[in-house]
């Protein structure tokens, strides 16, 4: 009689049990699902961080490990609160990190035992204050992502630019979509919501433009909408400072399709003024919750382990982009994109 096929489940299971939890990840990431997300699959990752941890003789790793546990054991949760194996997973987790003194956040803890802490004396005067300027910030909090980037978005300079990203997120085209290259100090880019890895992507409508060549034929001769790009606009006096938002492209003119990237903290790349357009700055952010830059938001992406400029522990993976305003290209105009990204 044939043997059974394995889930990706008891797969990733099976793996763990070898003590291989990078294989195992591996697994986890190729089936996960934004749309129909899994206690189960979290779970799994949690379970997979702890076995990194154990793995390490390096204690920031292996606390970084321990607080990524935590966070998948919080998320798979959120999706099932009474699961009984997770709960007493987290529980243990929780105990371990106590004996071992490890905070469950990288940041100072404000409050303990509902007493403010030292830093939470400092610091409370300027939490309220900042808390009722930022209202709106809180209440995006709720989603829940490990990274919040709000970024302006500039649609009397670089309009088509601005509207070509727009109707992608609109669709829904960025949904699940990872950060495939990251470069620290210098840039992170993603977008290709074709193959994930740099290769795909393409204008979210004909702007007259098939692979980078003028053209008055929508279908391309025969190629279809995968052959769309859109004309540059990069000579609009947007330069590239940390925290801009830019169209990625080959080096050929006029070939940017779906595919951007965010300039990293100290990075001033200027020899790519003039050449990619830039349309957006990113103004804000947050990192696990915690309100910062938009620049720190994009820094801490930066720092994931890379290989070959690919991620290959930390998945930086667009959960969903938000939209506000009109973007009707008038100075009054309120013009703004959220980006929700998730470690997977």
């Amino acid at each position: 009689m044939a043997k059974k096929a394995q889930t990706p489940f008891e797969k990733a299971e099976s793996l763990l049990e070898q003590e291989k939890p990078e294989e195992a990840l591996e697994i986890l990431r190729k089936n996960w699902d934004s749309e129909n997300e899994s206690s189960k699959l979290f779970k799994l990752a949690g379970d997979a961080k702890i076995s990194q941890a154990s793995l390490t003789d390096s204690q920031l790793e292996k606390n970084k490990f321990l607080r990524d546990a935590l966070k998948q054991y919080k998320k798979s949760l959120m999706i099932d609160p009474k699961n009984k194996d997770t709960i007493q997973s987290k529980n243990q987790l929780e105990n371990t990190m106590m004996e071992l003194g490890i905070r469950a956040s990288r940041f100072p803890k404000f409050f303990a035992d509902q007493t403010p802490t030292v830093w939470g004396l400092l610091l409370i005067p300027v939490l309220i204050i900042g808390l009722i300027l930022a209202a709106k910030a809180i209440l995006d909090s709720q989603n829940q992502s490990d990274i919040f980037i709000e970024v302006d978005l500039n649609d009397q300079l670089s309009s088509t630019h601005v509207q070509n990203f727009r109707v992608h997120a609109e669709n829904g085209a960025y949904d699940g979509v990872k950060f495939h290259r990251i470069i620290d100090e210098f840039m992170i880019q993603g977008g290709d919501f074709e193959n994930q890895d740099g290769t795909g992507g393409y204008a979210s409508a004909w702007y007259g433009y098939c692979n980078g060549q003028a053209s008055g034929d929508s279908t391309c001769s025969g190629q279809g909408e995968k052959a769309w790009t859109i004309p540059d606009e990069a000579n609009n006096g947007l330069t590239h400072k940390p925290g801009a938002l830019a169209m990625a492209k080959t080096s050929n003119p006029n070939t940017g399709g779906s595919q951007f990237y965010f300039v990293d903290k100290d990075s001033t790349p200027s020899h790519l003024d003039g050449v990619h357009t830039v349309f957006g700055q990113a103004v804000s952010g947050k990192i696990d919750g915690t309100i910062v830059s938009g620049v720190e938001a994009i820094d801490r992406i930066s720092t994931v382990t890379t290989a070959s400029d690919a991620p290959v522990d930390e998945i930086p993976t667009i959960k969903k982009i938000d939209l506000e305003g009109d973007c009707d290209g008038t100075p009054e105009s309120v013009c703004k994109a959220y980006f929700y990204i998730d470690f997977l």
